[in-house]
């Protein structure tokens, strides 16, 4: 994947994360200040990720709701919003209420760091570069494999994009939750030699894998590997008794199982074979 190029010329407004204390009251004071993202990027934010009825939107920072409020009226969904400021709470609410979509909208007054986001099936973004990488191992702990982020402006350090779109100029950064594949998977053997068991071996860093099945005996490097959410694909290639084999996997990762197909051409099994690996835990 190619290295990002940061957008140039980004007005940001960095306040530092305090409480400012007068007399005996403390009023909290939001990380960022308030900048509203323009209405047609948080429409192609959200069709990018593909939201529907069936989803939950979290807008983390939610300023006036405007995704969350667009998220339920164009598309169906149920949305939450979460800022730590009362006025912007306050404004969600009246903004929702006046677009009638109060019926589907949630609106938090708290800390997005302390808020459960479990439920989450998308996640909206518009912070900084630093708050970020400080929410990133909250994302990767409460959010479900599969589960999709948008940031407008800012990225997340060395967890490269899925996909960088431009908007009018503007850019915006595209992820999905990957399930945790690093291991070792055994599976039934492939072949004939059904009493066997072939091996997987993986190694991950996000989206990113790599690693070797080991077939017949034989460790083949595994290639046009993909991991999108908890959808694993990889191809390998070896020689079997002089004849050239391909196969193609394919399948699904809950947790410690791997449930799929396998798609062979060439040798004595071609076809397509149902393949199930379970991880080997150390």
């Amino acid at each position: 994947m190619r290295k990002i190029q940061r957008p140039g010329a980004v007005l940001i407004f960095l306040m530092s994360l305090c409480f400012a204390v007068t007399g005996h009251a403390q009023t909290k004071v939001p990380d960022v200040h308030f900048e509203p993202t323009p209405i047609e990027v948080v429409e192609a934010m959200l069709r990018k990720a593909g939201v529907n009825q069936n989803d939950v939107v979290y807008d983390l920072g939610c300023g006036d709701g405007r995704f969350v409020i667009f998220a339920a009226k164009q598309f169906g969904a149920r949305g939450v919003g979460v800022d730590i400021d009362p006025v912007r709470i306050k404004e969600s609410k009246e903004n929702a209420q006046k677009e009638n979509v109060t019926d589907r909208t949630t609106f938090i007054e708290g800390d997005l760091f302390k808020t459960d986001i479990r439920e989450a099936t998308v996640v909206t973004l518009y912070l900084l570069n630093e708050l970020n990488y400080q929410l990133r191992p909250k994302l990767f702990a409460e959010l479900r494999p599969g589960s999709r982020i948008i940031s407008y402006t800012f990225d997340m350090a060395d967890w490269e994009p899925d996909e960088m779109v431009q908007v009018g100029g503007r850019f915006f950064y595209y992820w999905v939750i990957p399930a945790n594949v690093a291991g070792t998977w055994q599976f039934k053997s492939i072949s004939y030699r059904g009493e066997l068991q072939d091996q997987l071996v993986l190694n991950q860093v996000f989206q990113e894998i790599s690693g070797k099945v080991n077939v017949h005996g034989q460790d083949i490097r595994i290639r046009d590997q993909r991991l999108k959410g908890d959808q694993l694909t990889f191809s390998a290639r070896y020689n079997f008794e002089g004849q050239n084999v391909a196969m193609k996997f394919s399948g699904r990762v809950a947790g410690d199982t791997i449930d799929g197909t396998v798609e062979i051409q060439g040798g004595p099994w071609a076809g397509t074979k149902p393949w199930k690996a379970q991880r080997v835990k150390n």
